[in-house]
């Protein structure tokens, strides 16, 4: 048996109206992947989808072009505060024979985008992580005040134009990595295009410099325990 892997994105959004709300509208942006929508998972999804049942944390959903049985992409809400800032989490996993880390980190790319477009979150960071293994996944979602820029970056990382300036475009415009653009109203750092991979020197010492405090970059977690 291989190695186990899965992708995921952190996305830091305002629950309006409700939480369940704010899981349905993340679910439904998802949209289409491959010329193909998402179906639930189980009866539990399917009736809250359907509206049958009012509260979920989770919805698992399958795709058409993945049907291995251990095959599947999850929605879940994570912690909310009392004004309504919290967090949502997408999770793709794939039970393929073939390197599944690459279509994972392309689906979760796809996926994640798309909730950005459908979500405006304040921050998004979108990972991988090996399912045996140990510790933090996620970057820091803390944002500073005054730049409104995370603590940490990740191998790809989403930040609401409505907080950052001009000046702080302009520098993270010229971060050395895979891609540094605008998204939706804000701006995407993909310091890497997947996440087995290393950002060099240049890209570390101009996140480090970022700020007026050092960004660190968190690396995905591929190693088993």
């Amino acid at each position: 048996m291989g190695d186990s892997y899965a992708a995921g994105s952190q996305l830091v959004v305002q629950a309006k109206p409700s939480e369940s709300a704010m899981l349905r509208r993340a679910v439904a942006a998802l949209g289409q992947y491959a010329g193909e929508g998402f179906q639930p998972k189980g009866t539990r999804s399917a009736r809250f989808l359907n509206g049958e049942e009012e509260e979920a944390m989770t919805v698992t959903l399958t795709h058409p072009a993945h049907s291995a049985l251990n095959s599947w992409v999850q929605v879940s809400l994570g912690d909310f505060a009392a004004d309504g800032v919290g967090t949502i989490f997408l999770t793709v996993h794939l039970d393929e024979l073939s390197d599944t880390l690459t279509q994972e980190w392309a689906m979760a790319v796809a996926l994640t985008s798309q909730l950005v477009a459908g979500l405006s979150p304040r921050l998004a960071h979108l990972t991988a992580w090996h399912l045996d293994g140990h510790g933090q996944v996620y970057p820091s979602t803390r944002l500073r005040p005054g730049s409104n820029l995370p603590g940490e970056f990740g191998p790809w990382t989403y930040v609401s134009g409505e907080r950052i300036t001009d000046q702080v475009r302009v520098r993270l415009s010229a971060l050395p990595g895979y891609a540094s653009q605008p998204l939706g109203n804000g701006w995407l750092v993909r310091a890497v295009e997947n996440p087995g991979a290393e950002p060099t020197e240049q890209f570390r010492d101009a996140l480090r410099e970022l700020d007026t405090e050092p960004i660190i970059y968190r690396a995905a977690r591929l190693a088993a325990a």
